[in-house]
């Protein structure tokens, strides 16, 4: 049972960096048809804009995500974030 709870936090936390890497490989190809399509600066301007924001969000929701074996924050280990594989205290892996 405890080990089904597991998987299905790790599951979410596997969830939320996809997402994270989604937005991260996005750009390029969404400034890319933005200037093709567009005229003039603005419509670039509000990608770029609602890129930052989206990547702040995800690289926040990735950062806090908690461990479900010793619930501290899985990739976060005092002020340093790391997005690696493993907890930062307990080291259970993804």
């Amino acid at each position: 049972m405890e080990e089904q709870r597991f998987d299905e936090q790790l599951k979410q936390i596997r969830h939320k960096r996809m997402q994270l890497w989604a937005v991260f490989i996005s750009y390029l190809p969404m400034i890319g048809i933005t200037l093709s399509v567009s005229e003039g600066n603005l419509a670039p301007a509000m990608v770029c804009i609602i890129w930052i924001i989206l990547a702040a969000i995800g690289g926040m929701r990735v950062s806090f995500s908690r461990c479900p074996r010793c619930g501290n924050l899985f990739h976060m280990r005092g002020a340093g974030t790391s997005w690696g594989r493993r907890c930062r205290h307990c080291q259970l892996s993804l």
